[in-house]
């Protein structure tokens, strides 16, 4: 999973009108991956979370690739994804940073808490573009994609840890294909999952020189994966009892039920709808302007972008971005493009990192 983030760690699905010309047949491709790390940079946050400490509760990644054809508005094609979404309290993060670097622990309880979701998938997605009102000015794109998966961490703790001592009370709802937590309850082979996604996107010209965009992805996302490995339970805080001869005894108490010993079972995984929200506006012949929404999880971006028309269909790009406070540069036409976004060049300072191109031949 850390090779994937670091290599797909980059971002963007190009939701602008200028992705596809009108054509009757075309050959096309995309590759859309963003990556956002709070409390860490992304490198120090995939390797060893040794980097000074900053606030954040959140970190995820999304990356795509699909290579398909389309015939009038009807497009077909193969899709590859990987994605990992965390949610953590600020306090976890705190603890984690101080176990990683041998600092000293607080003598208190610390708050923990992991919401996190991964899974890598391989399927076959199918689009056709509805045409609305005068002039078509009005598009919109269902898109079902139908796809097979073997790898996913689905996995929420929630509770307190004392200091540095093996005690506190946590409850675990934990589902993989590999125990990347626990270190033990991998299954054997990994679990086979069947599942679907469901993306709607419209497109409305209002005249010659607006476009407003909408795009929600993974508006439906749900993955059945067979013999899955699991972790569930409870630990409680350490309890104090009195013995027959007056004493005080601890005894800590731990409930889990684990995939060990071939006890796996099925699991229904599902991912959070992400947003995007766009208006397009042609100032002149020479410029263009675009303010986009985006919504992934609980993070939200707004982002504000200029174009500079040249030549024949070609425009530069640049933009910048609020939260991620990342710089885009980019150059596109009806045929090609390829965008770079992010908040340092330095990787191993950069908390935010966006990579996007696209290409079509057209017939």
């Amino acid at each position: 999973m850390k090779k994937k983030i670091l290599t797909l760690g980059f971002s963007t699905l190009l939701i602008s009108p200028f992705s596809y010309a009108d054509s009757d047949f075309q050959i096309f491709s995309t590759f859309d991956s963003v990556v956002y790390t709070e409390a860490q940079p992304v490198k120090a946050f995939i390797d060893d979370f040794d980097a000074p400490l900053t606030s954040g509760d959140s970190a995820f990644t999304y990356n795509i690739f699909e290579l398909g054809v389309g015939y009038g508005n009807f497009k077909v094609g193969y899709q590859s994804r990987f994605d990992y979404v965390l949610s953590f309290d600020p306090d976890t993060a705190n603890y984690l940073h101080t176990e990683k670097n041998d600092l000293p622990f607080e003598e208190r309880d610390y708050v923990y808490y992991l919401d996190g979701k991964q899974s890598t998938t391989n399927g076959l997605f199918v689009s056709y573009d509805f045409k609305f009102l005068e002039s078509d000015a009005l598009t919109i794109t269902p898109k079902l994609t139908v796809f097979a998966s073997t790898h996913f961490q689905d996995a929420n703790v929630e509770g307190t840890v004392y200091s540095d001592e093996i005690q506190g009370a946590l409850e675990v709802d934990y589902y993989f294909s590999k125990d990347v937590l626990f270190k033990r309850f991998t299954p054997d082979e990994n679990p086979s999952g069947v599942g679907y996604s469901f993306d709607l996107a419209a497109d409305w010209k209002v005249n010659q020189d607006l476009t407003l965009g909408f795009l929600a992805q993974d508006l439906f996302y749900e993955t059945e994966y067979e013999d899955s490995g699991f972790v569930n339970g409870y630990t409680t805080e350490v309890p104090f009892t009195e013995t027959s001869d007056g004493g005080i005894a601890t005894e800590p108490t731990i409930r889990l039920a684990t995939s060990e010993l071939g006890h796996e079972k099925a699991h229904t995984f599902e991912m959070p709808v992400r947003i995007k929200a766009y208006v397009d506006y042609r100032i002149n012949s020479q410029f263009s302007s675009e303010i986009m929404i985006k919504r992934y999880d609980q993070d939200t971006f707004s982002q504000l972008k200029g174009r500079f028309h040249f030549w024949d269909h070609w425009a530069l790009i640049g933009g910048y971005e609020t939260n991620s406070e990342s710089f885009l540069l980019g150059v596109e036409n009806e045929y090609f493009g390829l965008n770079v976004q992010t908040d340092n060049l330095n990787i191993d300072k950069a908390y935010y990192a966006n990579l996007n191109w696209y290409m079509k031949l057209a017939f």
